[in-house]
C-alpha cells in the first residue's frame, strides 16, 4: 500500500532542500521523523510537516502501523519564482529571484499487511423534508406512528418593516 502527501508553493529554494532529501530517501518513517524533529534548519521543519502528514494519512485512512512505513519517493520540484529587483547605486538594479518549491512524499509498507481495508467513515442520512410526514402513516407491520410535531414559524413581517423603512435626513 502506498500513501502520498504533497506540499506546494513552499517559499524555499529547491537547491537548499536537495541534500536533506537525498539523506531521507529509503529511511523508515519513524527514524526520518526523529531525524527531522531535532534538526535545526528550515528545510527540516518543512519536511517534518510533510512526512508527519503522510504518516497520519496512512494511519487514519488505511489503518497502517507507523513502524511499518518507509519513504519510497521523496521529491522536490521547482515552483514559481517571484521576480523582484534590488536597487543599486547610479540608477541600476540587480534581479532578486525568490524561488519556491513543491514537495511530494510517497510512503510504502515494509511488510505488507493482509487486510487493506480503508477505515469506514460514518454515513450521514439526510433528513427528508416532506410535508406528508405530518399525517399519521402506517409502517410495514401495520402499526400507526404518531405524526411529528412541528412548531409554527413566527411571523416577523411587522418587525422587518420597521427595520427596513427609510428615514429621511431632512428633519
Amino acid at each position: 500500500m502506498e500513501v502520498k502527501a504533497v506540499s506546494k508553493f513552499i517559499r524555499i529554494s529547491p537547491k537548499k532542500v536537495q541534500p536533506m532529501v537525498k539523506a531521507l530517501r529509503g529511511m523508515v518513517a519513524t527514524d526520518a521523523l526523529n531525524f527531522l524533529k531535532f534538526h535545526s534548519s528550515k528545510t527540516a521543519r518543512l519536511l517534518y510537516k510533510l512526512v508527519h502528514s503522510a504518516v497520519a494519512n496512512a494511519i487514519n485512512n488505511y489503518n497502517l502501523k507507523e513502524n511499518n512505513l518507509r519513504i519510497k519517493h521523496l521529491t522536490v520540484d521547482t515552483g514559481p519564482t517571484l521576480k523582484r529587483y534590488w536597487f543599486r547605486s547610479h540608477g541600476s538594479a540587480d534581479p532578486l529571484l525568490k524561488r519556491s518549491s513543491h514537495f511530494a512524499v510517497v510512503l510504502e509498507e515494509i511488510k505488507p499487511t493482509l487486510v487493506k481495508k480503508p477505515v469506514a467513515k460514518p454515513t450521514v442520512t439526510p433528513k427528508s423534508t416532506d410535508t406528508t410526514e405530518t399525517t399519521a402513516t402506517e409502517t410495514t407491520a401495520g402499526v400507526a406512528t404518531q405524526p411529528k410535531a412541528t412548531a409554527p414559524k413566527p411571523k416577523f413581517t411587522q418587525g422587518l418593516k420597521k427595520v427596513l423603512t427609510r428615514r429621511t435626513t431632512n428633519k
